[in-house]
Protein backbone atom coordinates (compact mmCIF):
# COMPACT_ATOMS: atom_id res chain seq x y z
CA UNK A 1 0.00 0.00 0.00
CA UNK A 2 1.44 3.64 -0.96
CA UNK A 3 0.55 6.52 1.43
CA UNK A 4 -2.64 8.41 1.61
CA UNK A 5 -1.22 11.87 2.07
CA UNK A 6 1.26 14.04 2.40
CA UNK A 7 2.29 17.57 4.14
CA UNK A 8 3.85 19.50 1.36
CA UNK A 9 2.78 23.39 2.68
CA UNK A 10 6.54 24.55 2.43
CA UNK A 11 7.04 24.23 -1.40
CA UNK A 12 3.74 25.74 -2.16
CA UNK A 13 4.27 28.93 -0.18
CA UNK A 14 6.93 30.01 -2.95
CA UNK A 15 4.14 29.73 -5.74
CA UNK A 16 2.03 31.91 -7.90
CA UNK A 17 -1.00 30.70 -5.93
CA UNK A 18 -0.43 31.06 -2.75
CA UNK A 19 -1.30 34.58 -2.20
CA UNK A 20 2.35 35.54 0.01
CA UNK A 21 2.90 38.46 -1.24
CA UNK A 22 6.55 37.84 -3.45
CA UNK A 23 8.88 39.85 -1.40
CA UNK A 24 8.32 37.30 1.47
CA UNK A 25 8.48 34.84 -1.05
CA UNK A 26 12.04 35.76 -1.76
CA UNK A 27 13.00 35.33 1.52
CA UNK A 28 11.81 31.77 2.42
CA UNK A 29 14.14 31.18 -1.55
CA UNK A 30 16.94 32.86 0.24
CA UNK A 31 16.87 31.34 3.63
CA UNK A 32 20.22 29.33 4.42
CA UNK A 33 19.60 26.57 7.52
CA UNK A 34 20.99 28.67 10.05
CA UNK A 35 17.92 31.63 9.26
CA UNK A 36 15.54 28.77 10.50
CA UNK A 37 14.54 29.14 14.23
CA UNK A 38 12.22 26.19 16.80
CA UNK A 39 10.90 28.92 19.49
CA UNK A 40 8.26 28.86 22.02
CA UNK A 41 6.58 32.37 20.54
CA UNK A 42 3.29 31.08 19.87
CA UNK A 43 1.03 31.90 21.55
CA UNK A 44 -0.89 28.52 21.74
CA UNK A 45 2.23 27.00 23.81
CA UNK A 46 3.61 25.02 21.15
CA UNK A 47 7.05 25.33 19.67
CA UNK A 48 7.08 27.09 16.15
CA UNK A 49 9.66 26.70 13.44
CA UNK A 50 9.77 29.89 11.66
CA UNK A 51 12.41 31.87 9.84
CA UNK A 52 14.40 34.50 12.12
CA UNK A 53 14.32 37.63 10.28
CA UNK A 54 10.24 37.19 10.08
CA UNK A 55 8.92 40.89 11.05
CA UNK A 56 6.23 39.45 13.77
CA UNK A 57 9.80 38.17 15.89
CA UNK A 58 9.82 41.19 18.80
CA UNK A 59 6.62 43.26 17.24
CA UNK A 60 4.44 44.46 19.91
CA UNK A 61 1.55 45.03 17.51
CA UNK A 62 -1.76 45.79 19.61
CA UNK A 63 -4.09 41.99 19.74
CA UNK A 64 -6.53 42.95 17.22
CA UNK A 65 -7.84 39.21 17.41
CA UNK A 66 -11.59 40.34 17.46
CA UNK A 67 -11.25 41.29 14.14
CA UNK A 68 -9.60 38.15 12.76
CA UNK A 69 -10.45 35.25 15.24
CA UNK A 70 -8.34 33.82 18.68
CA UNK A 71 -5.65 31.03 18.16
CA UNK A 72 -5.94 29.95 22.11
CA UNK A 73 -3.88 27.69 24.36
CA UNK A 74 -5.13 24.80 26.28
CA UNK A 75 -6.71 26.45 28.72
CA UNK A 76 -8.57 28.80 26.15
CA UNK A 77 -6.41 31.73 26.82
CA UNK A 78 -4.31 33.87 24.34
CA UNK A 79 -0.55 33.68 25.76
CA UNK A 80 -0.13 37.14 23.88
CA UNK A 81 -2.80 39.34 24.69
CA UNK A 82 -1.24 38.54 28.08
CA UNK A 83 2.13 38.91 27.19
CA UNK A 84 1.44 42.24 25.74
CA UNK A 85 -0.68 43.36 28.09
CA UNK A 86 2.46 42.55 31.00
CA UNK A 87 4.62 44.78 28.63
CA UNK A 88 2.17 47.56 28.43
CA UNK A 89 2.16 47.60 32.14
CA UNK A 90 5.56 47.57 32.46
CA UNK A 91 6.50 50.48 30.07
CA UNK A 92 3.61 53.44 31.14
CA UNK A 93 3.97 56.11 28.85
CA UNK A 94 5.50 53.99 25.86
CA UNK A 95 3.89 54.53 22.32
CA UNK A 96 4.75 50.95 21.39
CA UNK A 97 6.20 48.15 23.48
CA UNK A 98 8.25 44.99 22.06
CA UNK A 99 6.77 41.46 22.77
CA UNK A 100 9.88 39.15 22.66
CA UNK A 101 8.50 35.77 24.07
CA UNK A 102 5.39 35.98 22.37
CA UNK A 103 4.08 36.62 18.89
CA UNK A 104 0.49 37.84 17.76
CA UNK A 105 -0.60 34.69 15.23
CA UNK A 106 -4.05 36.34 14.37
CA UNK A 107 -2.85 39.11 13.08
CA UNK A 108 0.72 38.56 11.66
CA UNK A 109 -0.48 35.46 9.76
CA UNK A 110 -3.04 38.10 8.24
CA UNK A 111 0.05 40.76 7.25
CA UNK A 112 2.51 38.41 5.89
CA UNK A 113 5.04 38.99 9.10
CA UNK A 114 4.82 35.72 10.60
CA UNK A 115 6.96 33.45 8.33
CA UNK A 116 6.28 29.85 9.66
CA UNK A 117 8.39 27.25 8.01
CA UNK A 118 9.69 23.54 7.86
CA UNK A 119 12.64 22.30 8.76
CA UNK A 120 13.79 22.07 5.26
CA UNK A 121 12.71 25.47 4.20
CA UNK A 122 16.48 26.28 3.04
CA UNK A 123 16.37 23.74 0.29
CA UNK A 124 13.49 25.60 -1.83
CA UNK A 125 16.55 27.20 -4.20
CA UNK A 126 17.31 24.20 -5.17
CA UNK A 127 13.64 23.29 -6.60
CA UNK A 128 13.95 26.85 -9.36
CA UNK A 129 16.10 28.72 -11.05
CA UNK A 130 17.86 32.12 -9.76
CA UNK A 131 17.25 34.78 -11.85
CA UNK A 132 20.08 37.52 -13.11
CA UNK A 133 18.79 40.11 -10.42
CA UNK A 134 19.46 37.40 -7.93
CA UNK A 135 16.01 36.83 -6.98
CA UNK A 136 14.34 33.40 -7.28
CA UNK A 137 11.62 32.42 -10.06
CA UNK A 138 8.22 31.59 -8.43
CA UNK A 139 6.65 28.53 -9.49
CA UNK A 140 3.46 27.45 -10.23
CA UNK A 141 1.03 24.96 -8.15
CA UNK A 142 1.06 22.92 -11.05
CA UNK A 143 4.47 23.04 -11.51
CA UNK A 144 5.08 21.54 -8.18
CA UNK A 145 2.53 19.20 -8.05
CA UNK A 146 3.74 17.38 -11.15
CA UNK A 147 7.06 17.36 -9.56
CA UNK A 148 5.93 15.39 -6.32
CA UNK A 149 3.71 13.27 -9.08
CA UNK A 150 6.25 12.20 -11.64
CA UNK A 151 9.80 12.97 -9.95
CA UNK A 152 11.61 9.38 -9.66
CA UNK A 153 14.97 9.01 -7.96
CA UNK A 154 15.12 11.87 -5.55
CA UNK A 155 15.60 14.10 -8.48
CA UNK A 156 13.66 17.42 -8.74
CA UNK A 157 12.12 19.12 -11.89
CA UNK A 158 12.84 22.47 -12.34
CA UNK A 159 11.19 24.74 -14.33
CA UNK A 160 11.57 26.55 -17.32
CA UNK A 161 13.52 28.66 -16.78
CA UNK A 162 11.47 32.61 -17.07
CA UNK A 163 11.79 34.83 -19.84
Amino acid sequence: MGASAVQVATRFTVTRECGLPENVQQEYFKASEDDIEVNQISPTGYPMRMLKNSPAIGNGIRPNCEAYGYLLDASGSCQYIEAYNREVAAHPGERRVKVWDKTCLCTHMRNFDCWTCGQFTYRLKDTTNRKADGSYQQLTAEHVFHDYQYSTDNKIALPAMAE
